[in-house]
C-alpha cells in the first residue's frame, strides 16, 4: 500500500511539473432590501428583504498551447430547499478549451463567457447571480495594437436526423456571430461591433428572423482625462417578424482630478418608437441585446429593457464621483437623470418626457487578498409619465439597499 501511494504522489509530480493547474472557488452571498426596486412601491406593498448566493468551482489547467477551464456554479436563495432536500442545483457555468495556434492567433470552442468593449452590447453580466455565457467557438488575434475576436454560435435543442427545429427555446438566439476588431494608434484607441443573431419564427420549423447591430467605437486618453464615444444602428427584423430601425449613442468624459479624486460625466440616447406615430409598424427601440444593464441606467434597474419605458427610449444623463484608495475602500456616488426619447400617449395625450431622478452610492472595501465586499444604496424620484408607464401610483421615494461579500479561496495551485 505504502508503494502504491509514493506511485501516485510520484504520478502526480510528473504530471504537474509538465502542466499548470489551478482550483479556485467563489463564494457570493448578497442581502438585499427591495422598497422600490424595478417596480414602484404601493401603500398595499411591503418591503422584500432575502439573501441570494453563488457559489462556483473553478478548474483552470494548462498544458503546452492548450488551456482549458471548467467552471461548476450553484445559485439559491436562502431557504429556496428545504433542510432535507435532495433538489439538483448544480449547472455548468464555463466548459471550454482555448488552442493557441500561434503567437497571434487562438481558437476556443465551448460554453464561455464574454466581455466585448465595455460590455454594453456584450457581457458576462456578472452582477447577475447566475450570469451569462454561450455556447460557441471564438477566434481570437492579438498583434501589438491590433486586436480581433469573432464569436460563432449555433443552438439546438435536441439531437435530431432532420431539420434545425429551435422551437424549445423560441425566445432565445438560434444563431449568434459577433466581431470586434480594435486598433490602437498612440492616444486613440478605435473600434468596430458587428452583431448578427437570429431567431425562428414562432409557429414554423425553418422562417428564421435576422438582426444586425453595428457601430464604431472611438477612445482618447492623455493624461488626467478621458474621452469615449460610440454610435451603433440596429436593423434587419426582430424576433416578431417586425422590421428594425434603430441607434444608439453614447459619449463619456472623465477626469482625474487628483490621484484619488475623479469625475466621470455622460449621456447615453436608445431610440423609441413614436407612439404618437399609429401608422409607424417599424421597431425603432433599440436593444442592447447581451450586454450588462445594471452597471449602466442605475442599479435599481427601472430602465433595463425596451419594454421598461413603453418601447419609447431611453436619455439617461448622469455624472459620477469616484473615490478611491481611501485605505482599503473606494466610494462612488452617481446622479441619474432618465427621459423618454420618443413621444408617450397616454388616454390620447403626449405626456412629458421626463421620467425620473435617481442617485445611487455604492462603498467597496477589500478586506484581504481573498475577501471583498460591497454595500449599495439607491433612491429614485419618479414623474408621472413613469406612473402612467408602470401602471400604478408610487408611496413615497423609491428606495433599494443591498450588502454583498465575495470570497475567492485558492484550494490548489502548482
Amino acid at each position: 500500500m505504502k508503494k502504491f501511494f509514493v506511485s501516485v504522489l510520484f504520478i502526480i509530480t510528473i504530471i504537474s511539473a509538465q502542466a499548470q493547474l489551478k482550483i479556485d472557488g467563489q463564494y457570493r452571498p448578497r442581502f438585499e432590501f427591495r422598497d422600490g426596486y424595478k417596480a414602484f412601491n404601493t401603500e398595499n406593498n411591503d418591503p422584500a428583504y432575502f439573501v441570494t448566493q453563488r457559489t462556483r468551482l473553478n478548474l483552470n489547467h494548462k498544458y503546452n498551447t492548450v488551456t482549458s477551464r471548467i467552471s461548476i456554479r450553484d445559485y439559491r436563495i436562502w431557504g429556496e430547499y428545504k433542510l432535507k432536500s435532495d433538489d439538483p442545483g448544480v449547472s455548468v457555468f464555463e466548459a471550454y478549451f482555448k488552442l493557441q495556434l500561434n503567437d497571434f492567433w487562438a481558437v476556443s470552442a465551448g460554453r464561455q463567457s464574454f466581455n466585448i468593449d465595455n460590455k454594453r452590447l456584450f457581457s458576462a453580466a456578472n452582477w447577475n447571480q447566475v450570469s451569462s455565457s454561450h455556447d460557441g467557438v471564438t477566434m481570437d488575434y492579438k498583434k501589438e495594437s491590433l486586436n480581433f475576436k469573432m464569436l460563432t454560435a449555433f443552438n439546438q435543442s435536441k439531437v435530431s436526423n432532420f431539420g434545425t427545429d429551435y422551437s424549445d427555446q423560441i425566445s432565445n438566439y438560434k444563431f449568434l456571430n459577433a466581431i470586434w476588431i480594435e486598433k490602437k494608434v498612440q492616444n486613440l484607441t478605435l473600434a468596430n461591433i458587428t452583431i448578427t443573431d437570429g431567431y425562428q419564427k414562432e409557429g414554423t420549423k425553418s422562417t428564421e428572423y435576422y438582426r444586425m447591430t453595428t457601430g464604431v467605437v472611438a477612445k482618447y486618453n492623455k493624461t488626467a482625462s478621458n474621452i469615449e464615444a460610440r454610435g451603433f444602428y440596429q436593423f434587419g427584423k426582430n424576433m416578431k417578424g417586425q422590421d428594425v430601425s434603430s441607434y444608439f449613442l453614447n459619449l463619456i468624459y472623465g477626469y482625474d482630478l487628483t490621484e484619488k479624486f475623479n469625475i466621470i460625466a455622460g449621456i447615453e440616447y436608445m431610440s423609441g418608437n413614436d407612439l404618437s406615430d399609429s401608422l409607424n409598424l417599424d421597431d425603432n427601440a433599440f436593444d442592447i441585446l447581451y450586454g450588462t444593464k445594471h452597471a449602466y441606467n442605475g442599479i435599481m434597474d427601472y430602465f433595463s429593457t425596451p419594454n421598461t419605458t413603453a418601447n419609447a427610449g431611453l436619455v439617461d444623463a448622469y455624472v459620477k464621483f469616484n473615490f478611491s484608495k481611501l485605505k482599503n475602500w473606494n466610494l462612488s456616488a452617481r446622479y441619474h437623470y432618465f427621459a423618454l426619447a420618443n413621444n408617450y400617449l397616454y388616454n390620447g395625450e403626449e405626456q412629458d418626457k421626463f421620467l425620473a431622478n435617481e442617485i445611487d452610492l455604492i462603498a467597496k472595501y477589500k478586506m484581504n487578498d481573498i475577501i471583498d465586499m460591497e454595500f449599495g444604496y439607491a433612491t429614485l424620484l419618479g414623474s408621472k409619465t413613469l406612473e402612467y408607464i408602470k401602471g400604478v401610483e408610487p408611496e413615497g421615494m423609491q428606495h433599494y439597499f443591498y450588502a454583498m461579500i465575495t470570497v475567492k479561496p485558492t484550494f490548489f495551485k502548482n
